[in-house]
């Protein structure tokens, strides 16, 4: 038996080693990759607004949202807003006025569906406070937002440089503090938190950041992937199922390993956000009353 038993451990050791070190060179390959990238994409000394406070709220566009406004009105109105994407479409809106706007989504400045053109018409019309919106540099070759900000004084436009930086930690967190490269940011939520942090807020607290996609998935009688997207701000018996498309002038739908994987992509980059976190002393919370994110720690919210 010793002689199975040597060979069992020595087999062990071995594939334990060689795990290690395919780790440590696909992050050296995804290092050198990242590097090249910010090389050619980012453009240096981008500067953001500094944040006004010690803490900060960022707003997802989940379904809980709209019950979290309900129980604690007054907890959305002590701290600075961030808010998300088509957020302008809510009465929520004009009633909290947040003070930052993330946009994330290519299809704002390059697809005119009727979504897009009128939540950039909401945020031109409505917005009658001072209000910083933050969108890719990729979107700068654009005149959408150019414009947007020329009709509305109020709007303060920042390009930020949505380079995604995949490899050694301590490197990846150097040219975040930069703002020259950032997490893998499949979700807008990811974009906003990171941008928060790099504006010195030391809390930052997510509420609505439901996650619940796959719950709203539905396969038809022939098989083609379908889903419902329900905000916070939409009612319930408007949502009806749709193709689930890979984009926005693409007419291939997901395949299900296909949008799981997608999804694995969002979930991770709340792990590397509690890294950055950690690194620039800054604390992330999420007290959103429905969540599938376990990056951070749990909060409730308390008027």
């Amino acid at each position: 038996m010793k002689p199975l038993f040597y060979l069992h451990l020595w087999w062990m050791l071995a594939e334990q080693t060689y795990k290690k070190s395919s780790r440590f060179i696909n992050q050296c390959i995804h290092t050198s990759a990242s590097l090249m990238k910010v090389i050619v994409r980012s453009k240096w000394g981008t500067k953001l607004p500094a944040g006004t406070a010690e803490s900060c709220i960022v707003l997802g566009n989940g379904p809980s949202l709209k019950s979290s406004l309900n129980k604690h009105p007054n907890v959305f109105k002590s701290q600075p807003l961030v808010c998300v994407n088509s957020f302008s479409m809510s009465e929520e809106f004009v009633q909290l006025k947040p003070n930052y706007y993330v946009i994330l989504d290519y299809s704002f400045w390059m697809s005119d569906g009727e979504n897009v053109l009128q939540t950039l018409e909401a945020i031109k019309t409505k917005t009658s406070w001072e209000l910083h919106l933050f969108v890719p540099r990729m979107a700068s070759k654009s005149k959408r937002f150019t414009d947007l900000c020329a009709a509305n004084n109020n709007i303060k436009l920042t390009y930020f440089n949505y380079t995604v930086f995949k490899g050694f930690d301590s490197i990846a967190h150097w040219f975040y503090n930069r703002n020259l490269a950032m997490p893998q940011s499949q979700n807008v939520l990811v974009a906003s938190v990171f941008l928060s942090i790099n504006m010195g807020f030391k809390k930052i607290m997510i509420v609505g950041a439901d996650h619940t996609w796959h719950q709203d998935l539905f396969l038809d009688e022939n098989n083609v992937l379908c889903t419902k997207h329900l905000h916070f701000y939409e009612k319930e018996e408007k949502t009806t199922y749709v193709p689930f498309k890979k984009g926005v002038h693409l007419n291939e739908t997901f395949k299900v390993h296909e949008i799981f994987a997608t999804w694995a992509k969002a979930f991770y980059g709340y792990i590397a956000l509690e890294k950055y976190a950690r690194y620039k002393n800054s604390k992330i919370v999420n007290a959103s009353e429905v969540t599938f994110i376990d990056a951070f720690e749990r909060v409730k919210l308390y008027n």
